[in-house]
């Protein structure tokens, strides 16, 4: 039997671009082994959003061809893919675009072929029809709703690699839903490149999450969103389905209104704060939770602190806190003046210590309260107990069984993770 080997970097839509091509070699008679392995074909899923996550891609291409013939596949692979097939050991480039083909490119590698370019032009393509319920994880299963962007958000290269935005038919998306919650996975998540933008024939968003509201015995969780195209409408329509987590991650990056102007972010901070005030009147107790951009082109001393200061407003659960990236073919690229790498790190640590804050608080104020916990591991900190998430995407640690769904009281809080 042939052997086939995976390795995704990148966020929740790579992972399921990953697990569509896994299925495709299943369906054809290969044998999935462990990255590292010896195998006949192995397929890293690149991601290019920073020049960190462009390093770790080609480190992992590096490892890959110890190991068998490569194929490098995803964001990276579609920016530049000479530069990748020059890596000593990688045999074939495949975009983000066409991923049906893999297995045909495979098997050319395996005739005898290389330097196999399958990387194209992005220009009016169609949403790419794809399943991956087949090899979904059995407790929390990603569903991929949408592909592409049309903000061009003025630091982003995801544009460029993905494409304009395009959307799933919400029928094969609820067919998919059904397939994996009659498999057993108990948690659904959504995910794209811009879901807010998902638009399938005058279906929204709010009427993909209230299709899937229908489906028994598994709940819905939103990835990233972003208020610049949501508003009240919106939050009516989904409050209605009783299976959504109340977790919203709202895409941010600054703080600052004249950051935000200079990032091409479709929203003010006034505007952010009341979409966040809305779910807040909507929700009982939602965690909203974000990405900050530190140390953007030009960004001052006073904007960084009015950045401070609306996190701290804002009273996010959670925030992921980034140094800025630059990316070469974005508008900021040429943005002048730079923020020194050591300044913009030392913005990153002030954010990061502040949301430190801000999560603790969130989750004392859940103390005492009950929480509905997907339990899915053992814990290594408090065993043996498991560990999993509750619908407000806290990590809880309680006495429970591998992918069950269980209601405990919320305790203590033990370095960010919740006790029952």
């Amino acid at each position: 039997m042939k052997t086939v080997s995976f390795y995704t970097l990148g966020c929740k839509t790579n992972a399921y671009d990953t697990a569509y091509m896994r299925s495709l070699f299943l369906r054809r008679g290969y044998d999935v082994v462990p990255f590292g392995e010896a195998a006949d074909i192995v397929v890293v899923n690149t991601c290019t959003v920073t020049a960190v996550a462009d390093k770790k891609s080609r480190a992992a291409l590096r490892r890959a061809a110890k190991t068998g013939k490569v194929i490098a596949a995803g964001c990276l692979s579609q920016r530049n893919a000479d530069g990748l097939l020059g890596i000593e050991g990688v045999d074939a480039a495949v975009g983000t675009d066409d991923r049906s083909h893999i297995v045909d490119i495979a098997e050319q590698l395996l005739g005898g072929e290389t330097h196999i370019n399958n990387v194209h032009v992005l220009d009016d393509c169609a949403y790419e029809t794809m399943s991956a319920a087949s090899s979904g994880d059995r407790t929390r299963g990603v569903i991929k709703i949408q592909e592409g962007c049309n903000n061009f958000c003025s630091y982003c290269i995801i544009p460029y690699v993905r494409g304009r935005s395009r959307s799933r038919r919400l029928d094969d998306i609820v067919s998919e839903a059904q397939v994996m919650a009659n498999a057993g996975v108990k948690e659904l998540v959504l995910t794209g490149i811009h879901i807010a933008s998902y638009d399938d024939g005058g279906h929204d968003l709010a009427d993909v999450i209230c299709a899937l509201g229908n489906i028994a015995n598994a709940r819905i969780r939103l990835g990233s969103i972003e208020p610049g195209i949501l508003d009240a409408v919106f939050v009516q329509k989904i409050a209605a389905a009783h299976n959504l987590c109340p977790h919203f991650h709202l895409s941010l990056q600054s703080g600052s209104a004249s950051v935000l102007k200079r990032m091409n972010r479709h929203y003010t901070p006034r505007e952010y704060l009341d979409f966040a005030a809305l779910l807040r009147d909507t929700f009982d107790a939602p965690a909203l939770t974000t990405d900050i951009i530190a140390g953007f082109p030009c960004e001052t001393p006073d904007e960084h602190a009015e950045t401070m200061a609306f996190v701290e407003k804002a009273g996010f659960a959670r925030i992921h806190v980034f140094p800025y990236s630059p990316r070469e073919g974005t508008k900021a690229y040429s943005m002048t003046p730079k923020v020194p790498k050591n300044i913009a790190k030392a913005r990153a640590a002030e954010l990061i210590a502040l949301g430190d804050v801000l999560e603790h608080k969130y989750l004392q104020s859940r103390v005492g309260h009950d929480a509905e916990v997907l339990f899915e591991e053992r814990s290594a900190a408090h065993s043996p107990l498991m560990e999993g998430y509750s619908r407000r995407y806290i990590r809880v640690a309680a006495a429970a069984h591998e992918n069950e769904i269980k209601t405990v009281t919320l305790s203590a809080v033990c370095d960010k993770i919740m006790l029952d």
